[in-house]
């Protein structure tokens, strides 16, 4: 997800979303839902929709009932359940505080997979955005991050656990659909309706399965070792947007060489009306509507999105806490692609940038970057899961070496594709390839607030204090201390230039080096190679 657009309106806080995250580990124990086939009747009168979902469950353990998410309806919004049914047979069920309760007619056993069938209709609150584009178009739009699909699709939402699906809309016949994975049907039905038929084998958590219904333009359409790539823009858009939209198959093919293959049956971009300057969903990636007229959209937002299609979709994080191993992984991986394509100057600029934001960010709030005291999920996506996290990575790479590096990022990648992850299974990764303890180090950065806040000064520079002229002196401000290796230009009277790397400790406020030369010191230029994320003292 890119949070360009993002602003942190806070729509949808309910004071269940604590709850909910509490009693996420007892489903978690007793069902692995293993598929979806979500039937969704759209039309051009009004926003009520009707829905068929089949839900093929798993039990972990003998169970006389499930429970899904699914919100209520509570007055003009919501979703109401009319049935739910067993081989044809109804079941009691009971719905209240945003959950869908089923009861058995008999035990579950360990085991057994289950299918039930949930007829339900309504207006969505939120997650599938019923609105208008620009030119007054109707359009629909999933929107489900962070756990938004609840509000029109019964599920376990929750990123933990991961399904197969299906999406068969009935939508009026002007409308082309869009959904995850591979195009099963598409006809034309009797009174200018249309089916299309959706299906995806790669298991989804429920953040990402969208559908789009617009009036599409399709093109640039290309492929890339068998994956179909194409645009998807509003008709009125499509000359200025399939040239916006021109970097169909270039971070695809890079990042396919650089971590491993890519999951999904195809790939989309979409002009949507997403609130987030971009939204991963799997296989169809969804743009801000902007995006496809705008003069000046960044590159690094297509890299950055379809980045996320191995790391946040692929590889998804286990819970919303650890969302840095999404939108971190996605921001470095971006930083990867500018060095890659634009060479080491463009991609230290970015650091640099990355950088800054962190510093404003903490000084807004002063928090680690897995800050598991936030449970309104939207407030983790800021600088510290983003820019500070793929700093984390950045100094990761320079500890271990670009072989090592990529190496584990390879390994996480080809260990826990399609699979969920938390941060201790990609530090154990690492530290499998490394050869290293590596606990201090993802402790320091990842679990406490805060960065290094260091000065550095020499000779007579000091405050008070006369030492010799060449010697350094570096002293650590702020609530946190840290170690790290800082790395100095050290440029002496005689015009001679030294490279010095030293280690801070996090035990000593105030470090005192020797310059490696009979001559002065003239100035120091710090950090000369972008590898530290730290903050000069004021």
């Amino acid at each position: 997800m890119n949070s360009t657009k993002f602003s942190f309106l806070l729509l949808f806080l309910s004071s269940f979303v604590f709850s909910s995250a509490q009693n996420h580990q007892s489903r978690f124990e007793k069902i692995d839902v293993q598929h979806y086939k979500f039937e969704i009747h759209l039309n051009d009168t009004t926003n009520h929709i009707e829905g068929f979902a089949t839900i093929s469950t798993k039990f972990l353990q003998p169970s006389n009932d499930i429970t899904l998410d699914l919100v209520d309806n509570t007055g003009d919004n919501g979703m109401l359940v009319h049935s739910v049914k067993k081989d044809g047979n109804e079941l009691e069920f009971n719905q209240a505080h945003n959950k869908l309760g089923i009861h058995l007619n008999e035990q579950a056993q360990t085991g057994d997979v289950i299918d039930f069938t949930v007829a339900y209709s309504g207006i969505p609150a939120d997650g599938l955005i019923i609105s208008e584009n620009r030119y007054g178009d109707r359009t629909f739009f999933g929107d489900n991050w962070p756990d938004r699909a609840q509000n029109w699709l019964p599920c376990v939402d929750h990123p933990s656990d991961k399904a197969t699906l299906e999406f068969l809309v009935y939508a009026p016949a002007h409308y082309e659909v869009i959904a995850n994975g591979s195009l099963v049907e598409k006809k034309e039905l009797e009174n200018s309706m249309e089916f299309t038929h959706w299906k995806e084998d790669v298991p989804l958590s429920t953040k990402l399965m969208v559908i789009g219904a617009a009036d599409f333009a399709v093109g640039n359409n290309q492929e890339f070792q068998g994956i179909p790539v194409s645009s998807w823009v509003f008709e009125e858009n499509k000359t200025k947007g399939f040239l916006n939209y021109q970097y169909g198959t270039k971070a695809l093919e890079y990042f396919s060489e650089l971590i491993g293959p890519y999951s999904y049956e195809k790939l989309a971009h979409v002009q949507s009306k997403t609130r987030y300057g971009g939204m991963e969903n799997a296989s169809c990636i969804f743009y801000f509507e902007n995006s496809a007229i705008s003069d000046r959209i960044p590159e690094q937002l297509f890299a950055h999105e379809v980045a996320h299609q191995w790391f946040g979709n692929s590889v998804t994080e286990q819970n919303w806490h650890h969302v840095w191993l999404s939108e971190g992984f996605a921001t470095y991986l971006t930083h990867l692609y500018v060095q890659h394509f634009y060479g080491d100057e463009q991609f230290k600029v970015g650091l640099k940038q990355d950088r800054e934001r962190v510093i404003g960010f903490s000084k807004q709030k002063y928090a680690p970057i897995i800050d598991t005291t936030v449970q309104e999920y939207t407030r983790l996506l800021n600088a510290n899961s983003y820019e500070k996290a793929a700093w984390f990575l950045h100094m990761l790479r320079n500890k271990l070496g670009d072989d090592t590096f990529f190496k584990g990022l390879q390994k996480y990648y080809h260990d826990y594709r399609n699979k969920t992850a938390l941060t201790k299974d990609f530090q154990s990764v690492m530290e499998s390839v490394s050869g290293k303890d590596l606990d201090r180090f993802f402790n320091q950065w990842l679990w406490n607030a805060g960065h290094p806040i260091i000065k550095v000064s020499w000779g007579t520079e000091t405050t008070g204090k006369q030492i010799d002229d060449q010697q350094i002196l570096i002293q650590q401000g702020g609530k946190q201390l840290f170690s790290f290796p800082l790395e100095m230009n050290v440029l002496y009277e005689d015009g001679s230039v030294d490279l010095l790397t030293v280690m801070v400790d996090k035990t000593k406020r105030t470090q005192q080096f020797q310059a490696n030369t009979t001559s002065g010191i003239k100035d120091i230029i710090i950090d000369p190679n972008v590898k530290l994320l730290y903050e000069l003292a004021q």
